[in-house]
């Protein structure tokens, strides 16, 4: 296939495909081509220079690739400012009844102090096009699975052979579908700790009650630390380890966030869906959003009655939880924002003027003739079984005794046969990482609760039409209704968690001990053999299908670039770094209803409730009444700003990113969008797609006034107009 040069313009006004003013999610090497003389008007002072260089100090060496979301250097130290609920999962896995991190929140007053997660940061190094080199390995004539292939051995040629000189993680991402491929090294530090995080009370205020919504008082942000080793490369955590120091870090402002002021963010979105086809948009619209919904809203109904019961299962699933009804939200969010802007509809009249376009022009009608019909064939084939797919999708992530027994199949085939069929024994390098998996799940494992899902989602199963049920599952209770349904289901689940010895760690362990005969006759791992038997045919179905819609995806990218003829666009998300620019805008989501841009301590005051999302400590409640602001305080507002609003084209994996100034200084991180913008990873509309940030004065604040943290801040390099320095 030929490299093309141009990339596409893509994004939806409804009836049209065009890019606003301030949308985009754009690649490094765009930002040199973006309207500079614009930015520069509304306060941009850097070069693009500045912001990317593969081989200079820049702002893209601020930036930093965390688990599930962004960070950003704020001091030559390794420290690492990133979202509250980015660091969650790392303050969970470090707290207990008798250290409760996630609700007393955590201050370590010196290095030694610091805490060791499981997290990992990486860097991106450098950025380059290799679309040539990726698509020389194809040809037009190839039909879409080998092209697939073809691209597929390419990459990974491209990846180990670069990784091989560089010592350098690598990953070659394709763009636009599969039209253009980039190759992005990255440095992966291995040794992350956690340094602050404020009390969920106010890392989480608000909670789910105030979750994608506007106005926003949540002091969404947490600071970790990484290190390397005395040599200065990545090394897994030691004592002689020592802070990484960064190429570049970000100097905090406390000038503020005037309206209509520049602001900028560099970060790792993860994905969105504006480039998809309009059966696919259907699909989700359909089926895929509203099960979601369902199903998620009833993993997560479980976790909450639980935890309500027992804080120290409040603590093993809060981050499953959290994660599960941000999910379950977004969905409904979504799925509203799709039926609002008719979407489905604008993008079929936009197709139906695309095949009017092919027809009309020989060369296209000879390589995209086919093209819409065969999408549409392939979407009407994932829709033939995408309720079971979902559906095992979820089991498979909520069924921790599943995930054990996988475990141990996954144990058994790797132990070698012989020529006679059987398994060699096991030695203690085959079980060790079992161990390993088996220490980590079962430090956040309930067996009530993963009964309870076990339970729920059988019951769940028989809900669905007949033809999408899992038949393991339809087994159990057969042709059963009501409550003689509900009693077989938890009758068998009862039994099957008595019979197994892996709903325990000390018995799975023992179970790994014995031969695989043992292992083999384990009433869990029988069943879920026969589960998985089932589930794995379903999953195939669906890769199948994928990897013929991809490779249609990307022709079809390719029709709509030469149909539409534009220059300058960005590619959809894909978790690969991204730029955007805009400004602090106000919000007028519906009729007569204005929101400005900046919510203040004296709106968590006002919310303050006796619901949990909304207690308000103790001694945040006497700083406010003091008006104890020390140098944080807005100077108009009078009061210590917490979070702003601004168009930023944003979504997750952007969680924890570094809201920039045009001067190249922090002024705020980003955690979360408005409803009325949650449909944005599928159209973005500048009027309404808002990016939720705390800003850097809360920040400090907190930090600073509220849990002492006067040795953090001496390594801070703190900027105020007509002074800098540290506080």
């Amino acid at each position: 296939m030929k490299k093309r040069a141009f990339v596409l313009a893509m994004l939806f006004s409804i009836s049209t495909l065009q890019v606003n003013a301030d949308e985009g999610m754009w690649l490094l090497d765009s930002i040199s081509k973006l309207p500079m003389d614009g930015m520069k008007k509304a306060g941009l002072e850097l070069t693009p220079e500045q912001i990317f260089s593969n081989t200079n100090p820049s702002l893209k060496d601020a930036i930093v690739l965390l688990p599930g979301g962004t960070g950003g250097f704020v001091s030559e130290e390794g420290l690492i400012v990133t979202n509250h609920h980015i660091a969650f999962a790392g303050i969970q896995e470090l707290s207990s009844e008798g250290d409760d991190y996630l609700k007393n929140g955590f201050l370590a007053t010196s290095r030694d102090k610091e805490l060791s997660t499981s997290y990992t940061a990486e860097i991106v190094q450098t950025i380059t096009d290799v679309t040539d080199e990726v698509l020389s390995a194809t040809t037009d004539e190839m039909k879409e699975d080998e092209r697939e292939r073809a691209t597929r051995s390419k990459r990974k040629e491209i990846e180990d052979r670069v990784q091989d000189s560089t010592n350098l993680a690598c990953r070659v991402a394709d763009m636009y579908g599969g039209v253009k491929y980039y190759l992005f090294t990255s440095l992966q530090l291995k040794d992350v700790r956690l340094v602050y995080a404020p009390p969920e009370a106010i890392g989480v205020f608000g909670g789910e009650t105030d979750n994608w919504t506007w106005p926003r008082h949540t002091g969404d942000f947490a600071l970790m630390r990484a290190y390397v080793g005395p040599d200065g490369k990545p090394a897994k955590y030691s004592e002689l380890n020592i802070p990484y120091t960064p190429r570049k870090f970000l100097p905090i402002s406390l000038d503020g966030v005037p309206e209509h002021s520049f602001a900028m963010i560099m970060g790792f979105p993860g994905r969105t869906f504006r480039y998809r086809e309009a059966a696919s948009i259907q699909l989700s619209q359909e089926v895929t959003l509203p099960l979601t919904n369902d199903l998620f809203k009833l993993r997560t109904g479980i976790i909450e009655r639980w935890s309500n019961r027992d804080r120290t299962i409040a603590i093993k699933y809060a981050s499953k939880h959290r994660r599960l009804a941000n999910t379950q939200k977004n969905s409904v969010g979504t799925l509203q924002g799709l039926r609002r802007t008719g979407l489905v509809s604008a993008k079929h009249a936009d197709e139906a003027r695309l095949a009017a376009y092919i027809s009309s022009n020989p060369r296209a009608a000879r390589k995209y003739g086919n093209l819409l019909t065969d999408m549409k064939a392939a979407n009407d084939e994932l829709r033939s079984f995408s309720t079971k797919s979902i559906f095992v999708n979820n089991v498979n992530g909520a069924v921790e005794l599943f995930m054990i027994a996988g475990r141990f199949g996954t144990y058994l085939n790797s132990l070698k046969k012989d020529d006679a069929g059987r398994m060699r024994d096991p030695e203690e390098k085959d079980r060790q990482p079992v161990r390993e998996f088996l220490a980590g799940l079962f430090k956040n494992f309930d067996v009530d609760v993963d009964k309870e899902m076990l339970t729920a989602l059988i019951l769940k199963n028989a809900e669905l039409p007949e033809n999408q049920q899992v038949k393991v599952f339809a087994e159990i209770y057969g042709r059963r209704t009501g409550n003689d349904r509900e009693r077989r289901v938890r009758e068998f689940v009862n039994e099957l968690y008595e019979d197994t010895r892996l709903a325990s760690e000390e018995n799975s362990v023992k179970l790994l001990m014995r031969k695989p005969s043992a292992i083999l006759d384990d009433e869990a791992v029988v069943f879920h053999q026969k589960y998985s038997t089932e589930a794995s045919a379903v999953s195939a179905s669906y890769q199948s299908v994928l990897r013929k819609l991809n490779g249609l995806r990307t022709r079809y990218v390719e029709a709509w670039l030469e149909w539409k003829g534009d220059d300058l666009t960005y590619p959809d998300a894909n978790r690969t770094i991204r730029f955007t620019y805009g400004t602090v805008q106000p919000l007028a989501p519906r009729d007569a209803v204005v929101y400005s841009t900046v919510t203040t301590l004296a709106g968590v005051m006002e919310k303050e409730s006796d619901e949990p999302d909304f207690h308000v400590p103790a001694k945040l409640k006497e700083l406010w009444q003091n008006k104890d602001f020390g140098p944080y305080a807005d100077p108009k507002l009078k009061d210590v700003p917490v979070a702003f609003i601004s168009n930023l084209d944003i979504t997750g994996g952007n969680s924890g990113s570094p809201v920039i100034n045009g001067k190249g200084e922090l002024i705020g991180c980003a955690f979360d969008g408005n409803w009325e913008g949650v449909v944005g990873d599928y159209i973005f509309e500048d009027n309404l797609n808002r990016c939720i940030s705390v800003d850097s004065r809360y920040m400090l604040f907190v930090l600073d006034k509220f849990s002492g943290g006067g040795n953090i801040l001496k390594e801070l390099v703190i900027h105020r107009e007509g002074a800098r320095g540290t506080l």
